[in-house]
């Protein structure tokens, strides 16, 4: 809607001037133009008097400003390194400013499922009885449940930890995972996602029996990608020597490959990983392998020398970095 709001427009419908709007809200005739122009959101409190003013629901403000909102912001989900069923439990993953709310007050009464590692469901049963009575009063009950609802499927997958620093970074928007920043869907991806538990995870050997158990393996790690992609942009990595049937990491592997791996290079170059094992090549291959080729190459009858270079997915990873902000 641009300058032209959901909250203008129910304000000229009431024949309320902006003036006559701040005083009946108790703000400022400044906060007022804001909410229109969209330069600042309305707090989650404030809409149930907006709501009694227009004589219109909570729940359609706040559609509408999530409309507008949506219109505004900008997907960055790289979707193209996933498959139909994680983008699909991507798309759920979203809080309105009602379920943030909640979330804060859970929070604050130190409820016992934020802290969970796998989500348990009457875990949150016991939670919600945290609630002070007020609070469900005041939002109604089955409003409550609603919320209730959208904040479990949300939670199930997204550590409280980097929920809450995402929504402190900036309070007064909704949580999105598809419009987060590119470098917090990069942290998401590599530590803000809940792993899938263990019954989650039998449905890998036993699909039939757990049809419909989501869990999010991203199967990536994105502070690797962003390391070695772009050396292998400039060419492939002659990264291992096969020799007598088994694969030995060559010494002269560049220092940025050996650091993503939390190697030392001083320590690396004195031989001291060498010492217990000198097949370092899964370590460097475990989390960008999505994204990257393995490929051997044999040379005058020598055995093969591995090679580590970008494919096609890889490419498409480092146009997203590069035009995602």
């Amino acid at each position: 809607m641009g300058k032209n709001t959901f909250i203008k427009q129910c304000r000229i419908e009431a024949g309320l001037t902006q003036e006559q709007l701040a005083e009946k809200m108790e703000v400022s005739i400044t906060a007022v133009q804001n909410w229109e122009s969209g330069r600042t959101n309305i707090e989650i409190k404030k809409y149930l008097k907006l709501a009694e003013i227009f004589n219109v629901s909570v729940e359609r403000l706040i559609k509408e400003r999530l409309i507008e909102e949506d219109k505004k912001s900008v997907d960055r989900w790289p979707d193209f390194l996933f498959d139909e069923d994680i983008n699909r439990v991507i798309n759920t993953l979203h809080l309105n400013l009602a379920q943030q709310e909640l979330l804060g007050i859970l929070h604050i009464y130190g409820a016992d499922y934020l802290n969970k590692k796998e989500m348990e469901l009457n875990t949150l049963s016991e939670d919600l009885k945290r609630v002070p009575y007020r609070y469900i009063e005041k939002v109604g009950s089955i409003r409550f449940l609603d919320q209730v609802e959208g904040l479990y499927n949300v939670i199930r997958y997204v550590k409280t930890d980097f929920l809450l620093k995402i929504l402190r970074q900036n309070p007064e928007a909704e949580f999105n995972v598809k419009k987060m920043s590119r470098d917090q869907i990069c942290e998401f991806i590599d530590d803000g996602c809940k792993p899938g538990s263990f019954m989650e995870d039998l449905s890998w050997d036993y699909p039939d029996q757990w049809e419909g158990f989501d869990s999010l393996h991203f199967n990536i790690s994105m502070k690797k990608a962003k390391i070695i992609l772009p050396i292998l942009k400039k060419g492939p990595i002659h990264l291992a020597d096969e020799k007598e049937g088994s694969r030995k990491t060559r010494r002269d592997v560049p220092p940025e490959v050996l650091e993503m791996c939390d190697f030392k290079k001083e320590l690396w170059d004195e031989g001291y990983y060498s010492k217990t094992n000198q097949d370092f090549d899964v370590c460097i291959l475990n989390g960008i392998e999505k994204v990257t080729k393995y490929y051997p190459i044999q040379k005058k009858r020598k055995e093969n020398q591995w090679y580590l270079g970008i494919n096609d997915l890889g490419k498409k990873w480092l146009e997203w970095y590069k035009n995602t902000k």
